[in-house]
């Protein structure tokens, strides 16, 4: 098994009472997070490395605050920890029938500029990731969806039938409305998975008073005023829990 089937198989054996018959050992998934832990803190990625990154994840999830940016980041970055999926990053987000929004408008760089406060928020994700401080919320995650909007469409014959959840995969998390998923080739592992829901917490609006917040929330209007590839969802602003995905 590659890393990355280790840690989809691990996800089942989280917070699971010990089972003999265990497709992995806790040995075994020890090693794999230690494995993934040194990859991910070797990667260097270049400025335009990043700019890819920030403008495919708020394409993606502008209105999914800020887990569902990480969430997105993460399967990016673990796309290119893993190999399969190009050498690159412009390799990765570029590679046809991939993302949605890159497809649309003929690639990555179509893609409307960030602004400095979405920049911003993209950099601190990558950097508290790549400095082992942001744990991957997304479990491993190679893949996502959200599961509301591709049924409706294949309800409606646009997509390939069973497209929704990956021909019933479950997902190793759920960050408002998506759903991300570590494999999508192992169905028998993956099925007898729970979901992971990170827990998030709405934001206060901001005093008066305060700068720092009131410059967040403008970054935040700024970003769901682009994001013409949104197809509805939470629309507020969450913060991280820091306890960790539940």
């Amino acid at each position: 098994m590659d890393l990355f089937s280790v840690l989809a198989a691990c996800v089942t054996l989280s917070g699971s009472a010990p089972d003999q018959d265990a497709v992995i050992s806790e040995a075994a998934c020890e090693i794999a997070a230690d494995q993934y832990q040194s990859r991910l803190q070797r990667l260097t990625l270049t400025s335009n490395d990043r700019d890819a990154i920030g403008r495919v994840a708020f394409a993606e999830a502008a209105n999914q605050g800020d887990s569902g940016l990480a969430g997105v980041v993460y399967t990016l970055v673990n796309r290119l920890i893993s190999g399969r999926f190009g050498g690159t990053v412009t390799d990765i987000v570029n590679a046809p029938h991939q993302f949605e929004p890159v497809q649309a408008v003929g690639g990555w760089r179509h893609l409307p500029a960030l602004a400095p406060g979405q920049r911003a928020r993209v950099n601190t994700i990558i950097n508290l990731a790549l400095d082992g401080r942001l744990p991957d919320p997304t479990h491993g995650a190679l893949f996502f969806q959200n599961p509301a909007v591709v049924a409706k469409r294949e309800a409606a014959g646009a997509v390939s039938k069973g497209l929704t959840h990956f021909g019933g995969v479950a997902p190793s998390a759920v960050i408002q409305d998506h759903a991300f998923y570590a494999a999508v080739n192992d169905v028998a592992t993956l099925k007898a998975q729970a979901p992971v829901r990170v827990t998030a917490t709405r934001r206060e609006p901001a005093k008066g008073w305060d700068i720092y917040g009131t410059a967040q929330e403008q970054a935040l209007a700024e970003a769901l005023v682009w994001d013409i590839f949104a197809s509805g969802g939470a629309g507020d602003a969450v913060l991280m829990d820091d306890s960790g995905p539940h």
